[in-house]
């Protein structure tokens, strides 16, 4: 599928839009890319959305819906298989995805290594609090000493969102010891609050990215 220019395009050539930038998605994903947001009141909304797309007489638009080992359902217009062990892990990220591209215009997105995903300069890092202080230094040092790109830390909390404050103070203090003159080499927020107000900032508490420009064609 071409790249869109967003003001032509349909809700409907947004969803496969995106499905082929991120390889599938869930009903909660899709509402992050084209609301900003989810409810319960949005998933059923794109629940019901995607069900239909299963149904499109043209079988080059026709959605597919494929599942796990743990039977866990996504929705797809190419991909096989879903993770099990990271199916969270990678509903989460794709949230985040949707959020940005939301609040930022669409871009081309990777899942190119080292990063969890990539858009433009910004290589994001959904980190579920499994790492320690050393593996996450080892992370800094291995992948983003070298490069000219920003690592943007996303931290979650699964249990208790709150704690996702202190997970962040704890890359920005490594921050401050690996780049000492670079604040903006690494960027983060708290996934509850980013879903919420779309901002990214520094470890001098900065805002580096905020939402500038939303698709609120419907």
């Amino acid at each position: 599928m071409p790249q869109l220019s967003k003001f032509m395009a349909t809700k409907r050539d947004l969803i496969r839009w995106f499905i082929k930038e991120v390889l599938w998605v869930t009903p909660r994903n899709v509402a992050c890319f084209i609301e900003g947001q989810c409810n319960d009141a949005l998933y059923r909304v794109y629940s019901s959305e995607l069900s239909e797309m299963l149904r499109e007489k043209d079988s080059t638009l026709r959605l597919k819906r494929i599942k796990n080992q743990d039977d866990k359902y996504a929705y797809t217009l190419r991909a096989k298989t879903l993770p099990t062990f990271l199916f969270n892990h990678d509903v989460c990220l794709r949230n985040v995805i949707g959020k940005f591209l939301h609040d930022q215009g669409m871009h081309d997105v990777s899942f190119a290594k080292p990063a969890d995903a990539s858009i433009q300069q910004y290589c994001f890092e959904l980190d579920n609090g499994h790492m320690d202080q050393g593996q996450l230094k080892e992370k800094l040092v291995s992948f983003y000493t070298k490069v000219n790109v920003q690592a943007v830390f996303i931290m979650r909390h699964r249990e208790c969102p709150h704690l996702e404050a202190k997970r962040l103070q704890k890359i920005f203090k490594l921050s401050e010891e690996l780049f000492p003159y670079m604040p903006n080499k690494v960027l983060g927020t708290c996934y509850t609050e980013y879903l919420k107000n779309g901002i990214i900032q520094n470890r001098k508490g900065e805002v580096k990215i905020k939402p500038h420009r939303q698709l609120n064609l419907f």
